[in-house]
Parts: structure tokens; C-alpha cells; sequence
């Protein structure tokens, strides 16, 4: 989702990873798109990633990555946290 998808220059990327854990999926993507590692990493507040993440069209609240579990065939997707009013 945007910036996302223009930062990796794509609408969507399918990625085959070894593991199941959030932390797992966002090495592998970068690992995939090295553009995206600043943007999905860069925490503005301690200890909270700059994203909201969805599974299969749900927010998940995230604490701790390596706590985030995916099954095979899972649908990702990563917003921007804009603030606002």
C-alpha cells in the first residue's frame, strides 16, 4: 500500500519464507526488496513498528514481532500510520 507499493516499485510481492513469524516475513521481503528496509524497520516511537499490519484483510495488533504467527497461503499487507485530524 502506498508508499510501499512505489518504493518497491510494485502492487504486490509473493514471498516464500522459512518460518511463520512476522519477524521472519519482514527479513524476507527485504531481503527481496532492500529498498523497503528503512521504511518497514525505521521505528519513530520505541518499541512500535511504523506500520499497521493485516492478515487476510484484518488488523493485527503488534507488540512483538517474533509473537506474530502466519499460516501458508496468509494474505499481508502493510499501512502506513499517518496521523491526522
Amino acid at each position: 500500500m502506498a508508499p510501499y507499493n512505489r518504493i518497491a516499485n510494485t502492487q504486490s510481492v509473493k514471498v516464500e519464507i522459512e518460518g511463520n513469524t512476522l519477524d521472519e516475513l519482514l527479513a524476507a521481503l527485504i531481503r527481496r526488496i532492500p529498498a523497503l528496509e528503512d521504511h518497514l524497520m525505521d521505528e519513530e516511537v520505541p518499541g512500535a513498528l511504523p506500520f499497521l499490519l493485516l492478515i487476510n484483510g484484518r488488523v493485527v495488533k503488534v507488540e512483538n514481532p517474533s509473537e506474530i504467527f502466519f499460516r501458508p497461503g496468509d494474505r499481508v499487507a502493510f499501512m502506513r500510520v499517518i496521523g491526522g485530524g
